[in-house]
């Protein structure tokens, strides 16, 4: 058995094992929901208005943030296709093919995202960068109905974060294997949301999650399965570069930073306010439930995004710990590297 198929193997076993994990989450949410439990709404009044209000704005914008989800979806779609017709073709000779053939590559092969990032020209990196990033942007944007941008501003500065923490720990390295595996994973998930929005609208997109038991298990393992995928192939990308140990290590410190500055700023402007004004971005209960309920309003857990922000903290030091060289074999590393053609250029 060559070293591909054993990979190939690996990666499979691996996917299988994290739907595996994704549908018992699934299940769990089920028999979580199955509960039931008696709404204070009475303790509540005052935020009937405030949740009616917010409900009627979502609806009065629902069937145009379908049709840009669908929009959306098309141009997602057609660049997974351009990449895999460009990874066997000579289609990868156009501009930005190559970028689309890296991407896709990289996802689902990530031991071969160095291999595919050599060479690249200055738009088809832009693009490698630029179309995940777009593609986010615009899949949180319908998502919460353009009605606000703090959910977004969270979420790309948690993404900011991470960038800049693998580029610094990286050093001299080549960033563009790990942004072509991180990235192409971004463009899958962004395909399962929008496909979701397209079919449900935004505000029917959380109504069908909580009433549909075999959907919401589906979505929970196919979500969960591309989440930790993406940090799994971020980290086998970098390991042909600077060994398993590092990239592990590299990969953990970006994510446990992103964490813990996303949890400080919500710990900073307050659970119950950061955690109301989301539901009322993304209708993660239809029609302002969560403030009618009072289920955002006073859910008694202040404290919780500092416990947060403390796990993403020590996360991010063990992955420093991790990424930092040790020995002569990481000491001749750079030198390798620039030997073998992996340096920016």
């Amino acid at each position: 058995m060559t070293t591909a198929m054993r990979r190939a193997m690996l990666a499979v076993v691996t996917i299988v094992v994290l739907a595996a994990v994704g549908v018992a989450l699934g299940l769990v949410v089920d028999a979580a929901l199955g509960i039931r439990t008696e709404p204070a709404t009475q303790m509540y009044s005052a935020e009937w208005g405030k949740g009616a209000e917010v409900g009627v704005q979502r609806s009065d914008n629902d069937m145009v943030m379908a049709w840009i989800a669908r929009g959306l979806l098309l141009l997602a779609v057609l660049w997974i296709i351009i990449g895999v017709v460009a990874s066997r073709t000579r289609l990868v000779r156009r501009p930005g093919a190559a970028a689309a053939r890296a991407a896709w590559l990289a996802t689902t092969r990530p031991w071969r995202a160095r291999e595919s990032t050599l060479g690249l020209l200055p738009l088809d990196r832009w693009l490698l960068l630029g179309i995940p990033a777009a593609l986010l942007v615009g899949t949180r944007a319908v998502q919460t109905s353009f009605l606000s941008w703090t959910h977004l501003v969270v979420v790309m500065g948690a993404w900011v974060v991470f960038v800049l923490v693998v580029r610094l720990l990286l050093r001299r390295r080549s960033p563009w294997p790990v942004i072509a595996a991180v990235g192409g994973v971004v463009v899958l998930r962004c395909v399962v949301t929008l496909l979701a929005l397209s079919v449900t609208r935004p505000d029917g997109h959380w109504f069908s999650f909580w009433t549909e038991p075999t959907g919401r298990t589906v979505y929970i393992a196919v979500a969960f399965t591309l989440f930790v995928w993406m940090w799994v192939a971020a980290a086998w990308a970098l390991a042909s570069q600077i060994g398993r140990r590092r990239a592990t290590g590299t990969v953990l410190a970006g994510v446990g930073a992103g964490l813990a500055v996303a949890a400080l700023i919500v710990a900073l402007v307050g659970i119950e306010g950061a955690l109301t004004v989301g539901d009322d971005e993304m209708g993660l209960l239809s029609w302002g439930l969560s403030r009618i309920l009072g289920i955002t309003v006073h859910p008694g857990i202040p404290a919780t995004a500092w416990f947060t922000a403390g796990v993403g903290f020590v996360i991010a030091v063990v992955g420093v710990l991790l990424a930092l060289p040790y020995g002569r074999a990481d000491r001749r590393a750079e030198p390798e590297a620039a030997a073998s053609g992996d340096l920016m250029s």
